[in-house]
């Protein structure tokens, strides 16, 4: 269906303005596919980010709540945000394999990028060096916060940029057509009747 789409936008082109308005959003049809795989990954990957500190509050949560970090991931598995969910999943499926939890946990390394590390790497080492998990529960929210306290400042200084182009392309026409358009008809009237 996209392709009909594309080919019919070529087509109304070339009647509406010619064989170079036809070119152009050809050209343009074809950089837009080109980068559709690379836009919808970093949507992806933009998502991940997004969605990881809410699950290792999950984890937090249900670590402190009395579960072991197996059984925590497990529940991440089926409760996790949508975007981490397969990661979590993926390393349930390991742990009934017969891996241990620190070398299982590397499914979320693989699966969800360098964000999911200091999840994998914290949780791993507990687990293998038998370290308490207090420390290391506390040490993992605190990186959780910050992470989110970083997503939200970079999309608070996006904010103005994307604000932007709804402002000038609704007030720039509006302040043209009610300040510059009456000042220029203005002119050329007098122009018009001083030199007839």
């Amino acid at each position: 269906m996209p392709t009909v789409r594309r080919s019919m936008a070529v087509v109304a082109a070339l009647f509406i303005g010619g064989p170079a308005l036809a070119g152009v959003a050809l050209v343009a049809i074809m950089l837009w596919a080109r980068l559709g795989p690379h836009r919808s990954a970093r949507r992806v990957r933009h998502r991940i980010a997004a969605d990881l500190p809410d699950a290792v509050d999950l984890f937090v949560l249900a670590v402190t709540a009395g579960l072991t970090p197996r059984q925590a991931v497990g529940q991440l598995a089926g409760r996790a945000p949508a975007s981490v969910r397969p990661a979590f999943a993926a390393v349930v499926a390991r742990l009934e394999r017969g891996e241990i939890l620190a070398d299982a946990l590397r499914a979320l390394d693989e699966l969800l990028g360098p964000a999911a590390t200091s999840l994998s790497t914290i949780v791993g080492s507990a687990d293998r060096h038998g370290l308490p998990l207090a420390g290391v529960l506390d040490r993992l929210a605190a990186e959780s916060r910050a992470s989110r306290r970083r997503l939200d400042e970079a999309a608070a200084r996006a904010l103005p940029v994307k604000l932007s182009f709804p402002l000038v392309a609704c007030t720039l026409p509006s302040f043209v057509l009610l300040a510059i358009v009456p000042a220029v008809l203005a002119a050329l009237s007098s122009l018009g009747a001083h030199a007839w």
